[in-house]
């Protein structure tokens, strides 16, 4: 399919923090190959809703990396890996890239080829060997934009779920994240990224809700037991996506929260 390839970071503490958790708690993977000196990871998530939904690809320095790709049941897919309220599966796998400048872009193929057909983002980063990065599209048309962020390589103790939150609601200036009765991240603008905040798996709430900063009011609420209480040493990002004025099931643009797995 491409030359790039699965792959996870394996260091030392990693191995020592899955050996502490519970077994019905180990955290699932793809076969990883090891990541040399040279190399970085990347993720990439396009939240850049159509109403049409349609297909599309990835590809990395013009090699495409994905197969044909949509908003799952009206949720972005992650590629590689998933989350929740997510296409995807249930693993945290990134592909390895390179250690430099990369140039990652989103199109609509051609029905049956890996040719493009219609450009619909594009973005060129650089990455720093040994770290692992997560790239976020969000917004439409000419508006698209993208976002790369650091992500986590350590797990935290056992009993605990690791977390950061980003805003990619365009057409909010800020929105807080509640869990439960919890505000766990505060006025967090637009392609904004929150402090790392850790909760205990015995959390008496497992229901995130967003609202615009300051609101009482949510905007959404997205309940799950696999996003905390079953998630022991998982890193996990939260993410508000879509537009604010959108509520309808049925459209991939509505306003939404999703959690992707990084470790």
């Amino acid at each position: 399919m491409s030359i790039y390839r699965f792959g996870k970071l394996v260091m030392a503490v990693g191995i020592s923090a899955l050996l502490a958790g519970c077994e019905k708690n180990a955290l699932s993977s793809s076969e990883f190959q090891y990541i040399t000196p040279q190399e970085a990871q990347v993720k990439v998530i396009f939240t850049s809703s159509y109403q049409a939904n349609p297909g599309f690809h990835i590809k990395i320095n013009d090699a495409r990396v994905s197969g044909v790709l949509n908003f799952t049941s009206g949720n972005p897919t992650p590629f590689p890996g998933g989350g929740l309220q997510t296409g995807g599966g249930s693993t945290s796998d990134y592909l390895i890239v390179p250690a430099r400048e990369n140039k990652i872009t989103i199109a609509r193929p051609f029905v049956g080829t890996a040719n493009d057909s219609v450009l619909l983002a594009t973005s060129t980063n650089t990455f720093e060997a040994g770290k692992k990065y997560s790239l976020y599209f969000t917004d439409t048309a000419a508006k698209t934009t993208s976002l790369l962020v650091v992500d986590s390589l350590t797990a935290p103790d056992s009993g605990f779920v690791r977390y950061k939150f980003i805003n990619l609601m365009p057409d909010l200036p800020g929105v807080d994240l509640y869990l439960g009765t919890l505000k766990v991240a505060e006025n967090i603008p637009f392609k904004g990224v929150s402090p790392a905040f850790t909760i205990p798996t015995n959390n008496a709430s497992t229901t995130w809700a967003i609202r615009s900063a300051g609101s009482a009011t949510n905007l959404h609420t997205y309940a799950s037991a696999a996003s905390v209480a079953t998630s022991n040493q998982r890193v996990m990002t939260v993410i508000a996506r879509g537009y604010s004025t959108i509520s309808a099931a049925a459209d991939t643009r509505k306003r939404a929260v999703s959690l992707i797995y990084n470790q």
